[in-house]
């Protein structure tokens, strides 16, 4: 019988033991985790489950009884020591496991903080429960909270903790906020209304210390000399693919596990998939690296036909989204090097799509409360539709008319 073992209990990881029974995989599975938790849901982890507006129990994609169902084996706070490839063998702190095909879905690390008093109790990152339920015992008491990194961790949490009450500042080190993944209008947009939300907004911000007290950090010192009161302090300043099980073994990495389009690794039975994959994408005909959630589930859907024999591949336009107070953000297509960006609507009314360009094409879309639109330019771009963008520049132009055939 044959035997799929899967490393890491994230999204990428437990969709891929879904998919195999789905698919009508009827060998073994088995999960590894190191985590403590049925695999669960993380986007709420930096809105509602921050805000204690769920309970822990919904988290989770499944019930322990659905595993139990399905016949997937899974392993929780359990470690890999060791894999040895000669007997398809995996050792663990407790055990050994054999397989004819390993995927892994190993997941990401946050980018950690490099300077003195980084390890004081109440700096903080935002990866898993174990994350967040640190952070619940420390909010209560607190009254400042200072964000380092101006990314979508800072920007959700940012919203989060201004609801619940906390005077919050952000720290970016770079001139504008979301720099790395929207064009400057949509960075201004974002400054602007966490702004008026009363988030006090700091760019070109270069932490210099962290100034603590029995472990406990009270202010941070910035370049400029400004000093700042926290009581709370929480790090998102990007994440590195795991990748050291991979590198172990002799397996090709660079910024993630590399893959085809198959999500097959350089050891053919060997498989990457979500955010510690580097695979490629027919789609874009390139290879990269992605963390987001729809990008692990189509890869789970990939790994599971490849593993079976099917000839699915990965070309799944890449998309994400993000839910900041009243404001849906979402993102579809690669914005980088774009060589114009187009407003439709209204930016000024929180309702807008933001479309990029590039050679006079459009490569990607922003959009904030614009769910309807955006779904036509998802599929558009999704089926490799060559809009122009000076049919888009078109003050008659409506979203709507892409698939009516229409102007």
């Amino acid at each position: 019988m044959s035997k799929v073992l899967v490393v890491g209990g994230g999204h990428a990881g437990a969709n891929t033991a879904f998919a195999l029974r789905k698919d009508g995989f009827e060998g073994e599975i088995t999960i590894i985790s190191d985590e403590s938790y049925l695999p669960y849901h993380r986007p709420p982890l930096s809105k509602d489950f921050l805000k204690q507006n769920i309970a822990i129990e919904k988290l989770s994609f499944k019930s322990a009884d659905f595993y139990k169902e399905q016949k997937i084996n899974i392993n929780l706070n359990t470690r890999i020591d060791a894999i040895d490839l000669e007997s398809n063998l995996v050792k663990t702190n407790d055990a050994s496991f054999e397989f004819n095909y390993l995927v892994f879905a190993t997941g990401a690390s946050p980018r950690l903080l490099q300077m003195e008093n980084a390890d004081s109790k109440n700096l903080f990152y935002l990866r898993q429960i174990s994350d967040v339920l640190s952070l619940h015992k420390q909010i209560t008491a607190a009254k400042e909270i200072i964000l380092i990194g101006g990314g979508y961790i800072g920007l959700e949490v940012a919203s989060a903790m201004i609801e619940l009450g906390l005077k919050v500042t952000i720290l970016e080190a770079e001139e504008r906020i979301l720099k790395r993944v929207t064009s400057p209008e949509v960075s201004k947009f974002y400054n602007d209304f966490h702004s008026n939300k009363g988030v006090e907004v700091i760019c070109n911000a270069k932490v210099n210390n962290l100034n603590a007290e029995n472990q406990m950090i009270h202010s941070v010192s910035l370049e400029s000399g400004e000093s700042l009161a926290a009581d709370i302090v929480l790090v998102g300043i990007g994440a590195i693919p795991n990748t050291q099980l991979a590198d172990s073994m002799g397996i090709e990495c660079s910024n993630g596990i590399r893959t085809d389009q198959y999500c097959r690794t350089s050891i053919p039975n060997i498989l990457a998939v979500g955010d510690c994959a580097s695979s490629f994408n027919a789609l874009f005909n390139q290879e990269f690296r992605l963390e987001s959630v729809p990008n692990a589930l189509a890869q789970s859907k990939v790994a599971s036909s490849s593993i079976i024999g099917n000839e699915l591949f990965n070309n799944e336009l890449p998309w994400f989204w993000s839910d900041q107070y009243d404001l849906k953000l979402q993102m579809a297509g690669l914005s980088s090097g774009y060589d114009e960006c187009h407003i439709i609507g209204d930016i000024n009314s929180a309702e807008f799509i933001a479309c990029y360009g590039k050679d006079g094409h459009l490569i990607a879309v922003d959009s904030v409360n614009q769910s309807k639109q955006f779904m036509l330019f998802k599929k558009a771009l999704g089926n490799g539709f060559q809009l122009e963008m000076s049919l888009i520049k078109d003050k008659n132009f409506q979203p709507e008319s892409i698939f009516s055939g229409s102007n």
